[in-house]
């Protein structure tokens, strides 16, 4: 009989969450079949068109979630925030990466 690989402890389907004041704390949908869409969004976003900000949070956050940020009135460099966080969710990776990695490639623009 083969070796067996136990990745099974590996495996959740525990969304990470994003928290954006006490009572405000969304779970992001980090799903293949999500990412897969976002990935697509993102290759044909114009960047220039701040509605695509609305659409990843509605994406990954959900609708209601879009709603009550979207009537949190926040400036654009907090939708930045959000959108780094969200980024990083997905990746797996700390938040403070994904800002390193946005900072660096705002700079090479």
């Amino acid at each position: 009989m083969g070796k067996v690989i136990d990745i099974s402890a590996k495996l959740t389907n525990e969304r990470p969450k994003l928290k954006l004041a006490e009572d405000k704390v969304y779970e992001i949908d980090d799903r293949k079949n999500t990412i897969l869409k976002l990935n697509q969004k993102l290759k044909n976003a114009n960047m220039d068109d701040v509605s695509f900000i609305d659409e990843v949070i509605e994406m990954t956050l959900g609708k209601e979630a879009a709603k009550e940020i979207n009537e949190m009135d926040l400036s654009m460099s907090a939708y930045q925030n959000i959108m780094i966080a969200i980024m990083a969710a997905v990746m797996g990776e700390d938040y403070e990466t994904a800002e390193a990695r946005f900072r660096k490639e705002k700079e090479s623009l």
